[in-house]
């Protein structure tokens, strides 16, 4: 074929890039093209860190073609007549996309399927965003997996595609780029009604690599170790960039194999490392396994929005679907949204996602089960106060987390577990250095204080931070009278 368009969509990079790859060698000529969907990009959930990276990786993106002589097409608007539109103004003969499983992301690709099918133009979906297709990873019937364990006993099993080169692109005429037209692309998510007020984590390929780069040298072989405690920068900080494909997970995938000496992956159980091992190399493989396991909650939360696309908009399990969550007190919500409940872990969480569009995992946990089980809110307001406010929102794993706390979902945490804020902050802060850090009020309480100052009712006034928003010990015991029947039902 002479011209080609590779649509960007969630693979914002050139490097190990699958369909940007086989668009350059069955090709003379890639016109790179990504499109400003505004349903997604104004979306009641869009969130200004989420759209400001987003737009900061395109820029990066947009850097790194013209370094090779070509440009990125910018269009705004229905990514179906743009895509389109694109691909008869150039003259182009496919289409090259890496696919995508969410419920929208699939209705497009299939008009813009159809569409290019009419104009006679070829459609090509490649595997890029996950090491394993949902479809790949599912029961010996064919049926999908709906428990984390087994879905992962197959995962593991399955043999991961290795990263693939940096395609080759030609230079672009200037002709063929004023027929594809376009427009500028914004600096900011002002562009599209969104204020950034956080400090967020910067986009692009490179600053992905930097972040890979760093979490396998100073952190992955001890991640099972250090990675629930919330005060040590001892995760990987990928999330975002795996969300939007500023790095690949084959990349991911190798870069972790290359540091444990690229043994076999499918032995990495992290519950249970291969055997016969001597002690140092067992203890590599289950800090290295626990993170690969991060990658599979990753993709098993993929596989459940592919084949059970419902739990976007309502409850995985069919006892909590139409279920009435009793607690309508908005300050609660904003009580819990802007940090102010009276518990300091959740509050300290909570601000450090306000103040910098993240937040650590095992706080994404207790602040959700804070929400649903302790204050008695719906998850669906939480998952969507996450989405506006999370760089790395996503909805597969957005939904996956919300629902698992919340024990409305597919694998769930059961009804009864339910997150004691203050029991999870002496044991994952037990210094109280992260709550010191997000929660300035409580910076000289004590160690034996921190975590409950109203303990001392005057220490409390003296620091300005609020008294408990709930009593924690009534709310737990009405949350088990609450979920259990549902959760008999489910």
């Amino acid at each position: 074929m002479r011209i080609v368009l590779h649509w960007f969509r969630r693979d914002l990079r050139l490097t190990d890039n699958k369909a940007l790859h086989a668009a350059s060698r069955r090709a003379e000529l890639v016109v790179p093209l990504f499109v400003l969907d505004d349903r997604l990009l104004q979306a009641p959930d869009a969130g200004a860190p989420r759209v400001a990276f987003l737009l900061d990786s395109l820029h990066a993106l947009a850097r790194e073609l013209e370094g090779t002589g070509s440009r990125l097409v910018v269009r705004r608007g229905d990514p179906v007549r743009e895509v389109l539109d694109v691909a008869r103004a150039v003259g182009a003969e496919a289409i090259f996309v890496n696919d995508d499983y969410a419920p929208y992301g699939r209705r497009r690709d299939a008009a813009v399927r159809a569409g290019a099918a009419a104009a006679g133009l070829a459609f090509h979906g490649h595997a890029d965003l996950v090491l394993v297709e949902p479809h790949a990873c599912v029961k010996d019937d064919g049926t999908p997996y709906t428990v984390f364990t087994p879905f992962a006993r197959r995962w593991r099993a399955v043999e991961k595609a290795p990263p693939v080169a940096r395609p080759v692109l030609r230079a672009l005429p200037d002709g063929l780029l004023r027929r594809a037209g376009g427009v500028p692309l914004p600096d900011g998510a002002g562009a599209f009604g969104l204020t950034l007020e956080s400090r967020i984590e910067p986009g692009g390929a490179a600053q992905a690599e930097r972040r890979l780069d760093a979490f396998v040298r100073d952190h992955v072989l001890a991640y099972r170790s250090t990675r629930d405690m919330p005060a040590l920068d001892a995760t990987s900080h990928l999330s975002a960039h795996l969300k939007f494909g500023t790095i690949s997970p084959r990349t991911v995938y190798a870069r972790v194999a290359e540091a444990i000496g690229g043994r076999a992956l499918a032995q990495l159980d992290p519950q249970k490392p291969a055997r016969p091992l001597d002690g140092p190399t067992t203890r590599r493989l289950a800090e290295a396994g626990t993170f690969l396991n991060e990658l599979c909650w990753r993709e098993f939360y993929q596989a459940i929005l592919f084949h059970f696309p419902h739990v976007a908009t309502s409850a995985f399990q069919e006892g909590f679907r139409g279920f009435a969550w009793p607690e309508q007190d908005e300050r609660l919500v904003t009580a819990w949204r802007d940090g102010r409940t009276g518990f300091p872990i959740v509050d300290a969480a909570m601000r450090q996602l306000a103040q910098t569009g993240w937040m650590h995992n095992r706080l994404r946990m207790v602040v959700a089960m804070f929400l649903t089980k302790t204050l008695l809110v719906d998850y669906r307001v939480g998952e969507r106060i996450f989405m506006q406010r999370l760089v790395d929102g996503d909805l597969a794993a957005n939904n996956g987390g919300w629902q698992w706390s919340a024990s409305t979902g597919t694998d769930a945490a059961p009804y009864f577990r339910i997150f004691n804020p203050l029991s999870q902050a002496k044991k994952f802060d037990p210094e109280g250095e992260f709550v010191r850090r997000w929660v300035p009020e409580l910076r000289d309480v004590p160690a034996s204080l921190v975590h409950e100052p109203s303990r001392e009712p005057m220490l409390l006034a003296s620091t300005g931070y609020p008294p408990p928003c709930v009593d924690y010990a009534e709310r737990r015991a009405r949350a088990l009278a609450l979920l259990a029947p549902r959760a008999r039902r489910a």
